[in-house]
């Protein structure tokens, strides 16, 4: 957790120091996804991860600066990946198993031309019954990111919003108490990470 504080501290303090063009930013909605890979101690049994998100980004007047909130669902597909189907004789079926998370973060957008850096800090709620991923119903979650945003028509109204961002949902690593309770796809409690490809759609306002 240090090591990605100071990561943010630097990332920021760099950024500030670089004069962004006179483009005047403009308040801004978007509806996006993610694609990503798992890193860290749930790897192994979670590699895939995704999300689907909103955001809202509001400037500050004067600067290169947009302070941003957001909401979104974020899950984490097993190594059998998941799959369910009914049948009317035998009921619900499901193989594999997904991790699913809300993350609900605020943090700060800065722009250089039309590339952007952002970090975010918030809480991160598990969606899962009981503690069978997780040993935290919430948990802190922070997201640095780097990535380019696209802008279109006379107005710039309309943009495109690439971006790469790590992410993690921080949590001790520990051993379940009851090994009963947890899913067959982790070995123990832990934080959840991934690095992901962001797409996002976005309307100025």
């Amino acid at each position: 957790m240090k090591k990605t504080l100071l990561s943010l501290a630097i990332l920021f303090c760099a950024v500030l120091t670089v004069k962004a063009q006179d483009d005047d930013l403009l308040p801004r909605f978007s509806a996006g996804f993610g694609v990503g890979v798992t890193t860290g101690p749930q790897h192994s049994g979670f590699p895939a991860a995704g999300s689907l998100g909103l955001k809202g980004e509001y400037p500050i007047a004067g600067s290169s600066v947009c302070i941003t909130a957001s909401v979104a669902y974020q899950f984490y597909v097993s190594k059998d990946g998941y799959n369910y189907s009914y049948n009317s004789t035998y009921g619900d079926n499901t193989t594999g198993s997904i991790a699913s998370f809300v993350p609900v973060m605020a943090g700060a957008r800065v722009y250089v031309n039309k590339l952007f850096f952002e970090g975010d800090v918030g809480a991160s709620f598990n969606l899962n019954s009981g503690k069978s991923y997780t040993a935290q119903k919430v948990a802190p979650i922070l997201s640095p990111s780097i990535g380019y945003g696209f802008r279109f028509g006379s107005s710039q109204k309309i943009g495109l919003d690439l971006s790469l961002s790590y992410e993690t949902r921080l949590e001790k690593t520990q051993t379940p108490s009851d090994l009963t309770v947890v899913s067959p796809y982790i070995s123990g409690y832990g934080s959840y990470n991934m690095i992901a490809f962001h797409v996002a759609f976005s309307l100025g306002l």
